[in-house]
Parts: C-alpha cells; sequence; structure tokens
C-alpha cells in the first residue's frame, strides 16, 4: 500500500463513508466477478471505493491487488444488504465523529483484516460483525476479538462450526477430528471433560457472522 493519502484523498475517510452510503450498486454478484474483469469493468472503475483503491494499489498488474478490491466489493455488498436500524446507523456514525481513536482503530482494523484475508466468504463474516457491532449486538471488544479469531479460523472450519450449533447435521469422524482442530487452533473451541466446547466467541461468530450468510448455513 502506498501513503495513506493521495491528493488529498484519505482512505480511511474514503471507506467510511462507503459505510453509510446507501446507494451502493447491489445489482452485481461482485464475488462472482473474475479478477481481469476488476480492473477493466466500466462499472466496476466508476465506484467511488474503487478509485481511491486503484490510487493506492497497482490495479492492472497486481493479482493480488485486484483480490483485495473484490474481497472490498464483497464486504460492502454483504454491508448494505443487510437492512440496519437508522437509529443505530445514526449513533454508530455519531460515535465516529466524537471519538476520533475509536475511529481509526475500528476503519484502520477492518480493512486491514480485509486485505489479509485469502478466502472471500471472510469478507461477507466480517461484514455481518460490523453491522452487529453498530446494533450494539457485539460490543467494541466483542468485534476485535471475533474478528481476529476470523482471521485464523481455515475456512474449512465454518462447516463445523454450524455443525456444532445444528445437531441434525451428519459429520463423521474424521470430519469432527479436523474440525475440532481448526476450531480450537484460532482459539474459539475448547477441550472441556474430553469433548469440544464452543467459546462465547465462537458462538458469537456462529450468530452475528456465519449465521446470516445463506450460502454456507444451507450447506
Amino acid at each position: 500500500m502506498k501513503n495513506e493519502t493521495i491528493n488529498d484523498i484519505s482512505i480511511t475517510d474514503s471507506f467510511e463513508k462507503e459505510i453509510f452510503n446507501k446507494t451502493f450498486d447491489l445489482s452485481v454478484n461482485y464475488s462472482e466477478i473474475a479478477l481481469d474483469l476488476i480492473s477493466t469493468s466500466e462499472i466496476i472503475k466508476e465506484i467511488p471505493w474503487v478509485k481511491t483503491l486503484a490510487s493506492f494499489y497497482n490495479i492492472s498488474s497486481s493479482i493480488n491487488a485486484r483480490y483485495n478490491m473484490k474481497k472490498n466489493l464483497v464486504f460492502l455488498q454483504e454491508f448494505h444488504s443487510h437492512k440496519i436500524d437508522e437509529e443505530k446507523l445514526r449513533d454508530f456514525k455519531e460515535k465516529l465523529y466524537q471519538d476520533n481513536k475509536y475511529r481509526n482503530e475500528i476503519i484502520e482494523i477492518t480493512l486491514v483484516l480485509i486485505e489479509k484475508f485469502i478466502d472471500i466468504e471472510k469478507a461477507k463474516i466480517l461484514a455481518n460483525l460490523l453491522k452487529a457491532h453498530i446494533e450494539a449486538d457485539l460490543t467494541w471488544e466483542d468485534y476485535r476479538k471475533i474478528s481476529f479469531a476470523l482471521n485464523h479460523l481455515n475456512p474449512s472450519g465454518y462447516i463445523f462450526l454450524i455443525q456444532s450449533f445444528n445437531k441434525e447435521m451428519k459429520k463423521t469422524m474424521i470430519q469432527s477430528m479436523e474440525g475440532e482442530a481448526f476450531l480450537l487452533a484460532c482459539g474459539i473451541g475448547r477441550i472441556f471433560e474430553e469433548q469440544l466446547k464452543i467459546t462465547p466467541t465462537g458462538k458469537k461468530l456462529y450468530e452475528f457472522g456465519l449465521k446470516p450468510l445463506k450460502e454456507i448455513y444451507c450447506t
């Protein structure tokens, strides 16, 4: 990433605007767009957030830069696809203006995590976690803990976490062994009396991050 600002455009300011942008185009399924089109699609290039990212990254020659742009679009699409309580959204916006430290931390952590994710579904899960934080279902500390755990969760652990809350979903011995290892490794599972128990952080990750994703939840 280049300097924090280019032509007086702050990447954090631009991202904040997209969070409150009620006209974000939801008609395009950004998760299915080929990486080649990220840098050539006229529709995508006109999105303000894309223009900002393009000024920070060499989109034309970097696969990682294109993929990061795609993850950002997927995050915003998932975030804006859910109705958020208007009063809670106003409260969140006011808190951002009143507490600069909080604003910088939440926006920067969110941006850095999106960039670090290899699995694009994590961008969707993070979007749902941010929505839950805005609606006061998750505290700021919850959001931090859960999002950091999400960063270290093997994507193959999604289904096992879902299965842990849906007993009718059958799993083999091998699936159980691998699934337990995935959840233990990222700190959302623990062994108690020789059985896997999901931690409070893991429960919140499932409830507010994974459960809203129908394509994963129904797999």
